[in-house]
């Protein structure tokens, strides 16, 4: 489960392992302390709502965000992250912010489902954020170690700190995120409603799912934003949840304390509220990266490769989430179909990590640690990559790939095909 399920950046669609763990570690080392009372929000006179055009990338939800007065900084905004306040990515900017940290506080993050250490983190007081038209007062921040590879593409994580005070609505077709004070929210007509379970903070869902031809099988999930993923199941409680014939075991993510491995199938179906999805791709997580850091995820997490197909709104006031078909309602499920996982680095390249034996990487020579310079012609950066690599999940194209090995050009073109 995850405060944050950032996507490997690579040309499948894996996912990192969540902070959400590490977030819930400082919640229980300084719960009760006064500095760390609520925050505060104001929104323009007279008004119950406000909007803000988001940005998406890699899955995520990003918003513009100024920190006393600085900025903008991109936040995710994750459902996973279970208590109040702003995660920030240390750097060069945020040391420029002059943060006052509370003396003798630090606390111990690890991304869930690592396999690595903990990394000691950094807490400040007192922030003033802005989203949008919306000020936030006396905000907290837990401020992370620089970690090269971690976050290129974001400064920070935003949660429950707007899911546990607003309605929250996301017109994915628009691109814009409303937050409204609880009470006013009317649904749109047609929108299903699903109820939502809270326990410590996380959103909760019953849901079904149909792996192969067994029955369907009923699942709780954490309703996990940040996931880059459509689902993902946890084997062994339930003896029906298990990754289908054909899955693929890889590296289907990395995080803050290491790597997260597991398997990659099709289940025939998911289905929420009524609505069903099918030839849904899921993600079947090693059992070490079921309960990361001690927190439960019950049968797994549904993940924004899911919900980006609706226009969502989290009702947490009300313990009820509305679907509502988006634009992207009907495309089919697709994954990596290269076979190459990449990750953009800290100085704006982006190396392959790894390639998966057997497939169209594979067959045309394409190694780990090679630098991806082009994909079908255009340049290659940190950020553009997660929009090119959408061109690797085309069945039967040949696309043209240039890289770099050590200081040696090559140009690669493979054919895609369906790996899951």
């Amino acid at each position: 489960m995850s405060l944050l399920r950032i996507s490997l950046a690579s040309s499948m669609l894996v996912l990192v392992p969540s902070l959400v763990a590490a977030q819930h570690q400082v919640e229980r080392r300084v719960a009760g302390d006064e500095v760390f009372a609520g925050e505060r929000f104001e929104l323009p006179d007279g008004a119950d709502e406000v909007s803000i055009p988001f940005r998406k990338l890699n899955q995520h939800i990003l918003l513009p965000v100024t920190v006393n007065g600085q900025g903008p900084f991109e936040v995710v905004l994750d459902t996973g992250m279970p208590i109040g306040g702003v995660i920030l990515h240390g750097g060069e900017r945020v040391e420029a912010l002059d943060l006052t940290y509370l003396d003798g506080v630090q606390v111990q993050v690890g991304g869930a489902g690592g396999t690595g250490q903990a990394k000691p983190a950094r807490v400040a007081t007192n922030l003033r954020l802005r989203i949008g038209e919306l000020e936030m007062l006396d905000v907290r921040a837990t401020v992370l170690p620089p970690n090269p590879g971690f976050g290129v593409y974001f400064d920070g994580i935003i949660g429950a700190a707007l899911f546990r005070n607003f309605v929250v609505t996301l017109d994915n077709d628009r691109g814009v995120l409303t937050l409204r004070r609880p009470g006013t929210y009317r649904p749109p007509e047609g929108a299903v409603a699903v109820p939502l379970t809270l326990d410590h903070g996380m959103a909760f869902v019953e849901a079904r799912v149909q792996i192969g031809e067994a029955p369907a099988v009923p699942v709780k999930l954490v309703v996990d934003l940040g996931a880059t993923h459509p689902v993902s199941l946890n084997e062994g409680e339930e003896p029906r949840i298990a990754a289908p014939e054909g899955s693929i075991k890889t590296t289907i993510g990395r995080g803050v304390s290491g790597e997260l491995t597991g398997r990659v199938g099709r289940i025939r179906s998911l289905e929420i509220g009524g609505i069903a999805l099918s030839n849904v791709v899921a993600t079947f997580p090693d059992e070490a990266h079921h309960s990361p850091r001690g927190m439960d995820s019950r049968n797994g997490n549904l993940g924004n490769g899911f919900l980006n197909r609706f226009n969502v709104t989290f009702d947490y006031a009300g313990e009820r989430m509305f679907l509502a078909p988006g634009a992207r309602a009907a495309e089919p499920f697709e994954w990596d179909m290269l076979g190459m996982q990449a990750e953009p680095t800290s100085d704006g390249t982006v190396r392959v990590r790894r390639v998966l034996p057997g497939s169209p990487a594979a067959e045309v020579g394409i190694e780990e640690n090679d630098r991806v310079v082009r994909i079908a012609g255009e340049q290659v950066t940190g950020e553009t990559y997660f929009s090119l690599r959408e061109r690797l999940r085309k069945d039967g194209e040949t696309v043209s790939i240039e890289l770099l090995r050590g200081d040696k050009p090559l140009s690669v073109s493979p054919k895609l095909r369906r790996l899951v």
